[in-house]
């Protein structure tokens, strides 16, 4: 146990864990990760990015005095993700037995529980930045931790389409009037044209359905003849709206009984607009993991955190944990625009 525990010491696995690559998630591209050595955060979100006009003045006359409208400050803490798995089964016999090839066995059961620990806790930050992208807000209610944070979309920046506007009717819905208006709505608040669509494929799906884009590609003929996403975004360009991007990967969740439940990160029914830049920055703390363990120094306690371990049980048992310390902050919450375009089935 004393040499696969050497293998694994502290620096290996904080090496190991910060120099994997997670899986190709789309909101490191939105909110890039920055490392911070504190557990709060604060930001100034500005409420209309369009730049006020200066005023022509006589020679030296003293210039005109601005203010500091439309400002508002988002406050709150890091919250702190982690998980940890027990080494048990056949890796365990294998582990106290040490035959032929049974360290080799126990070493990639443990790279493999590492590499799923820290997949854990980079899928629990990807949901709170969807989350952020798709509802404006994140809302966190698991293990006596109960903390909202509303980002602050306003609430002209939303809308949920209903009867005959949802994209699901294929024969009266406009969704290119639709995404127009709220390009509109976008450029008239704060200057910014957005110039990027996040949404699913149950909507793309739809969206080939509509017969006001079939006829905007195929004219007459646009009823019977298929149409691809690729020309729905060249007519997309045409128009300068912004362009579709589709995100549909899954996580599983595991439940209090120990069952899973399949779930996605991005919402099925929902058509965000995003402008050309990132929205924010993924803040990544210290945590208390990493600064109560004497074998991490200090310049490393922020960032994620990675070890495998024994408890001291009878008998001892080795454990392998993940945590991170990590929130999205998103001042350009102003720039995007959230919609419900179709109507999922219950």
């Amino acid at each position: 146990m004393a040499d696969i525990l050497k293998e694994f010491s502290r620096k290996a696995t904080l090496a190991y864990a910060r120099a994997r690559q997670p899986r190709t998630y789309v909101g490191p591209t939105l909110f890039p990760l920055r490392q911070v050595n504190e557990l709060t955060f604060e930001y100034w979100k500005d409420l209309n990015l369009l730049p006020v006009m200066a005023s022509v003045q006589a020679f030296g006359a003293e210039a005109q005095i601005a203010s500091r409208d439309g400002a508002e400050k988002v406050t709150g803490e890091i919250p702190t993700i982690k998980r940890k798995i027990p080494l048990n089964g056949r890796a365990l016999v294998a582990l106290r037995r040490e035959g032929a090839g049974d360290l080799d066995f126990v070493r990639n059961t443990l790279y493999t529980d590492l590499d799923n620990m820290i997949d854990a806790v980079e899928a629990r930050v990807e949901q709170m930045r969807m989350d952020a992208v798709a509802y404006g807000k994140i809302v966190l209610n698991e293990n006596g931790v109960i903390m909202t944070v509303d980002y602050g979309v306003p609430a002209i920046h939303q809308e949920t389409l209903s009867g005959t506007d949802l994209w699901s009717d294929h024969q009266n819905a406009k969704p290119i009037d639709n995404i127009m208006e709220w390009v509109r709505i976008i450029v008239a608040d704060t200057g910014i044209r957005p110039t990027r669509a996040l949404t699913s494929d149950t909507v793309v799906a739809n969206l080939l359905q509509c017969k006001q884009i079939r006829q905007m590609i195929y004219g007459d003929l646009g009823a019977t003849r298929a149409i691809s996403l690729n020309q729905v975004n060249e007519l997309m360009r045409t128009l300068d709206l912004p362009v579709i991007a589709t995100y549909d990967l899954q996580v599983r969740r595991q439940n209090a009984d120990g069952s899973y439940t399949t779930s996605r990160f991005f919402p099925e029914d929902k058509f965000v607009l995003l402008p050309p830049d990132r929205l924010g920055e993924t803040l990544d703390g210290p945590t208390e993991d990493a600064m109560l363990d004497p074998e991490i120094e200090a310049s490393e306690v922020a960032g994620i955190y990675a070890a495998v371990y024994k408890q001291s049980m009878d008998p001892p048992v080795i454990e392998t944990k993940a945590a991170a310390c990590r929130i999205p902050t998103f001042p350009m919450a102003d720039t995007v625009f959230q919609a419900t375009v179709i109507q999922l089935s219950s």
